[in-house]
């Protein structure tokens, strides 16, 4: 059976780039197939949620796959609001395993800096629901009536999320192309301006510039001899309701993302040794823990709290520093997870990995089991 295999990725540096979605996109590209100069991609997919708002960019595949100098090839884009990146991947391995296509590249680029911070605002939370919008509600409430929950549940204070934050600013004070790398203290945290309680400053995610690229190939003889062998042997998609009720202690889409994952490629939670879970805002790390059967319900804080999911935990989670502090422009967040699974999987000798990615709030949602052989 074809097998899909991450042959090689890249990233940029996260945080603020003077490049628009077509330089930046080729400057992360053409890094890659320099380095792998026998590769000739079948297909570019390329991952966005919204250039022609934030650069006025459009016709984007084409334009790239010209200055990349490719030659003719399938090109598309595909545009899941904050999934984008993980949607792209998906549907990537679907074109592989159709036989159709034996190698191709993903791109996500998006550049989040040309708007001030309250545009940003209303065209993230253009997502929500019409209702929502009515009500004035923006993404981090949805976020914080989530945490507020779960914390009251579960009997948590902020303490606990301060921890939480910690262990994801730690994370990414080691990671090169982490738009935040802050030694974050405890001060710090409970003297941040609260958001939308109980969310402070160093809850929520950046708003980020940047990019990453993936080549993947069904050929395991072209794969690099120094590297493991690492295929995506499981995907899973959940599409819950835009106009959902927010503030669940579970997002019904993850839960059905990561059932079809481990049905596909045949692993179950026990089997996980990393993760890399969507946390634009922190909570949601500690909802796709529980939902993924990582951790019972009302338990993944408290494993926190114990170490368990620090870098060099039991389980790391989020070891990149996560969309918290690696950064998040929305439409590359989901390839650069698998990107940094990747190498962390490499670096550490871990053999199996997952991903979570979220659209919107919790509704369009696209889960990844990665699997490395010597």
């Amino acid at each position: 059976m074809t097998s899909a295999y991450v042959l090689d990725s890249h990233l940029s540096k996260f945080g603020k780039t003077d490049s628009d979605y077509q330089s930046l996109s080729y400057e992360t590209a053409i890094h890659l197939l320099k380095k792998n100069p026998d590769f000739i991609p079948e297909f570019l997919i390329f991952a966005s949620m919204a250039p022609e708002r934030y650069t006025g960019e459009i016709f984007l595949p084409a334009k790239i796959k010209e200055d990349l100098g490719l030659p003719s090839l399938f090109a598309i884009r595909s545009e899941t609001a904050s999934s984008s990146g993980a949607s792209a991947l998906h549907i990537a391995r679907y074109l592989l395993l159709s036989g159709k296509f034996k190698r191709g590249i993903v791109i996500g680029a998006e550049v989040m800096s040309r708007l001030p911070r309250e545009e940003n605002n209303l065209l993230l939370g253009s997502v929500l629901s019409s209702q929502q919008r009515s009500l004035a509600m923006s993404m981090a409430q949805g976020g914080a009536l989530t945490a507020t929950r779960y914390l009251k549940d579960f009997g948590y204070t902020r303490k606990e999320l301060f921890r939480l934050s910690k262990k994801l600013h730690d994370n990414g004070l080691e990671n090169e192309i982490a738009h935040i790398r802050k030694n974050l203290s405890e001060e710090e945290y409970f003297s941040s301006p609260l958001f939308s309680s109980p969310l402070c400053l160093y809850d929520i995610s950046p708003l980020s510039d940047g990019a990453c690229a993936i080549l993947l190939e069904t050929d395991v003889s072209r794969l690099k001899k120094d590297h493991k062998k690492i295929s995506i042997t499981g995907t899973g998609h959940g599409l819950g309701q835009v106009n959902g009720v927010p503030g669940g202690l579970s997002f019904p889409a993850s839960k059905s993302a990561f059932s079809q994952a481990y049905s596909e490629s045949g692993k179950k939670p026990s089997d996980i040794q990393v993760a890399e879970l969507h946390d634009a805002f922190t909570i949601f790390e500690i909802i796709a823990a529980e939902d993924s059967g990582l951790f019972p319900e009302g338990k993944a804080l408290a494993k926190v709290a114990e170490g368990i999911t620090d870098k060099r935990g039991k389980l790391p989670i989020n070891p990149s520093g996560g969309l918290k502090t690696r950064g998040h422009p929305v439409g590359v967040s989901g390839l650069a997870q698998i990107a940094e699974l990747s190498e962390f999987m490499n670096s550490n000798d871990l053999h199996v990995g997952l991903g979570l990615s979220i659209g919107g709030l919790g509704v369009n949602n696209f889960a990844t089991i990665l699997e490395a052989k010597d």
